[in-house]
């Protein structure tokens, strides 16, 4: 008569262990690509990095491109020589940002492309001492100096994503890029060094193709490494600046650290998020296998007696409720990872470097899941196998 009842129970318990699947293996796919992402070398060093903006007004340096130039090298030349600062340059975007400027190219003496098909990539304008302060290292060719800034053809420093896409099979350093494509008149650009990748959209996208031009703009990014705190120069960076031009402000102080933390801040809250619906899964979970187990072991006491009475033992006995327990385990499991496996490919975008279907976290659900339905049974198995047959019969 209480058959259907416990079927009841049974399902919900499955069901129970069927969303902690899901909710655990989605969350273990999400930590384990946070992880990932976090042991990605970001390219240069973010360490003793501090960043200032600084956004020069008009029209006394917009109308006159040597204004901005005269102002940064004093600035640089200012700050270089202080207490604690390492080095210091300029560039036109902050590091693990997009350089919010693209531009059309051409490589000179390679095979001709369609009208709508001109290759694009990221440039960016740095000061000559951009890649020793980032730390990015010098593959081929020279870096930039500084009597390359007033060079009225202009020069190019490439990273290697774009000498190994563009530039395959052939010298980098007898190469020119070719500028204004759609214009009458394009320019061409020797390219003089080939300097090692940065992940300048973020840690978790792949290092693209970049063109980097020697000189100042309006709009820089100063960057100071230093030995100590980044932000104990940040005195000196201010005096420097109001030194040269009292009424100019700075702004989006922060150090490159702060930077790459803040750029991972949203899959970070992702996975804390899962991580703790995870915790209530598992909690739910746990619970519902206990009280059904203990309940149904209440309900079998008559039962549990007679079977001790005519010879069962007690491992016996116990052996039945791990069994039970298994059960619903294992249809609550395989219900769990069939739904867990469709889950994943909706939040594949949410991946990095991490299989839909990593067998690392079908494991890991499966183990941790095991270990949960053990914990939550051991004490109605040990109830039940601590049941004295005539105490069993007596009370019936």
């Amino acid at each position: 008569s209480t058959r259907g009842y416990g079927h009841s129970h049974a399902a919900l318990v499955a069901a129970e262990i069927a969303i902690a699947v899901v909710v655990l293996f989605l969350s273990t796919l999400v930590i384990r690509s946070f992880q990932k992402m976090l042991a990605v070398d970001p390219g240069f060093r973010t360490d003793h990095l501090l960043s200032v903006e600084i956004t020069l007004p008009g029209p006394r340096y917009t109308t006159d491109p040597q204004a901005a130039n005269h102002f940064y090298e004093q600035l640089l030349d200012k700050v270089a020589p202080s207490p604690g600062v390492v080095s210091v340059a300029t560039t036109s975007e902050i590091p693990l940002h997009p350089s919010n400027a693209m531009t059309r190219f051409l490589i000179e003496g390679a095979p001709p492309v369609a009208a709508g098909a001109y290759p694009v990539a990221q440039i960016r304008v740095v000061s000559p001492t951009y890649f020793r302060t980032m730390g990015l290292g010098l593959l081929s060719g020279r870096l930039f100096e500084k009597k390359d800034i007033d060079n009225p053809n202009g020069l190019f420093v490439v990273n290697r994503a774009f000498a190994q896409k563009y530039l395959s099979g052939r010298n980098p350093l007898n190469t020119n890029v070719i500028l204004g494509v759609l214009s009458s008149q394009p320019q061409k650009i020797p390219v003089i060094g080939v300097v090692a990748d940065a992940h300048d959209l973020g840690v978790d996208t792949d290092s693209q193709p970049e063109l980097y031009l020697p000189g100042f703009n309006p709009h820089a990014v100063l960057l100071v490494r230093t030995v100590a705190d980044p932000q104990s120069v940040l005195p000196i960076v201010r005096q420097a600046v109001h030194t040269l031009d009292p009424n100019q402000p700075i702004y989006h102080v922060q150090s490159i650290d702060t930077v790459l933390s803040d750029s991972l801040a949203l899959r970070r809250m992702t996975a804390s998020l899962l991580g703790i619906f995870t915790l209530v899964a598992l909690a739910l979970a746990a619970v519902g296998i206990y009280g059904v187990l203990a309940y149904s072991v209440a309900q079998r006491t008559r039962e549990i007696g007679i079977r001790m009475a005519v010879g069962a033992k007690r491992e016996d006995i116990v052996r039945m409720v791990l069994l039970q327990a298994g059960r619903y385990a294992i249809v609550g499991v395989i219900a769990g990872l069939a739904v867990s496996f469709v889950g994943a490919r909706l939040i594949d975008g949410l991946l990095f470097q991490t299989s839909p279907m990593d067998p690392a976290s079908v494991s890991i659900t499966i183990g941790v899941l095991m270990l949960l339905a053990a914990l939550a049974v051991t004490l109605p198995a040990r109830r039940a196998a601590s049941v004295e047959p005539t105490e069993a019969l007596r009370a019936e």
